[in-house]
C-alpha cells in the first residue's frame, strides 16, 4: 500500500511539473518514463519476444522481462567486458538468451572500438563532439576484433521467432542494424526504442533525420522523445525514442 501511494505521488508531481512547464500543451521531449510507457503503449498485446541491441551486462532485459513475464529476451552485446555477466544471468532465467555478437548491415567481422566507458562502446569511432562533451569515457582503450550477424538472418537461424520489441543502445549503429531487420520489421514488430542522434557524435554514424526516413518507409512513426543531451553550447546532441507500427497498434 505504501508502495502504491508513493507512486501516486510520484505521479502527481511528474503531472503537476509538466502542467507548470509545458501549459496544456505537450512539449515534444517526454518527462515521461520511457519503459513506463513502452509498458502501457504495448498492454494488451502479446510480448514473447524482444531484441536488446547493446545489452551491456542486462539490465534493461531483466527490466523488460519483469514488464512482459511471456516473452524471451534476446540480447545481443559483443564488448567482452559483459560476458560473463551475461551468462550467469543466462544460468539463472531460461528467458534470457545472450548473443555474443555485434549487429549490424552485413555478416562478417568488424572492429569494435572499445573506450574507457563501456558506454561509448561503438563499432565507429568516436566523433569530435563526442570528445568534447566526454573527453574520458569516449577515449579508446583498444580495437577488438567482432562477428557481426543482421537480424533477419540471425531470425532465420534461430527458427524466426516473433519479436514484439526492439531496443537499440549502440551508438551510432542504428540504421545499419535497422536495414539487416527489414523481414522482422515487417513480420511482427509493434515497437522500437532506440538511442537517437541529431547531431553526429561518431564518425560515420546514423542521425535522426536518417532513422525516422527509414521508419516510415516501413509504417513506423514517431511516438516521443526522452531523455535529451546536449553540448556544452546548448546544442543538442542526442536522446532516446519511441517508434511505432501505427497500423498494428491501431493508432
Amino acid at each position: 500500500m505504501y508502495l502504491t501511494k508513493g507512486k501516486n505521488m510520484a505521479n502527481q508531481v511528474i503531472s503537476f511539473i509538466k502542467k507548470k512547464l509545458l501549459g496544456k500543451n505537450k512539449n515534444l521531449i517526454s518527462l515521461d518514463e520511457p519503459y513506463e510507457v513502452i509498458g502501457r503503449l504495448l498492454r494488451g498485446h502479446d510480448i514473447t519476444g524482444f531484441i536488446d541491441a547493446g545489452a551491456s551486462d542486462g539490465r534493461i532485459s531483466k527490466r523488460l522481462l519483469r514488464k512482459f513475464p511471456t516473452a524471451h529476451a534476446y540480447a545481443f552485446e559483443p564488448n567482452p567486458v559483459y560476458t560473463k555477466a551475461l551468462q550467469r544471468y543466462a544460468e539463472k532465467d531460461a528467458r534470457f538468451h545472450p548473443c555474443y555478437l555485434a549487429l549490424s548491415d552485413r555478416e562478417g567481422t568488424a572492429e569494435l572500438y572499445v573506450t574507457e566507458s563501456s558506454g561509448c562502446t561503438s563499432l565507429f569511432a568516436p566523433g569530435n563532439r563526442l570528445k568534447e562533451i566526454e573527453p574520458e569515457a569516449s577515449r579508446v582503450k583498444t580495437l577488438e576484433k567482432v562477428q557481426t550477424i543482421r537480424i533477419d538472418e540471425w531470425s532465420k537461424r534461430s527458427g524466426d521467432p516473433p519479436v514484439q520489441l526492439m531496443k537499440f543502445d549502440i551508438q551510432g549503429g542504428e540504421l545499419k542494424v535497422l536495414h539487416g531487420a527489414t523481414g522482422v520489421l515487417q513480420r511482427s514488430t509493434l515497437l522500437v526504442y532506440t538511442e537517437i542522434w541529431f547531431n553526429q557524435a561518431y564518425e560515420g554514424g546514423t542521425i535522426y533525420s536518417e532513422i525516422d526516413s527509414f521508419f516510415r518507409e516501413y509504417g513506423f512513426v514517431l511516438y516521443d522523445i526522452f531523455k535529451p543531451k546536449y553540448n556544452a553550447k546548448g546544442l543538442i546532441m542526442w536522446g532516446n525514442a519511441i517508434f511505432l507500427n501505427v497500423q498494428r497498434l491501431g493508432m
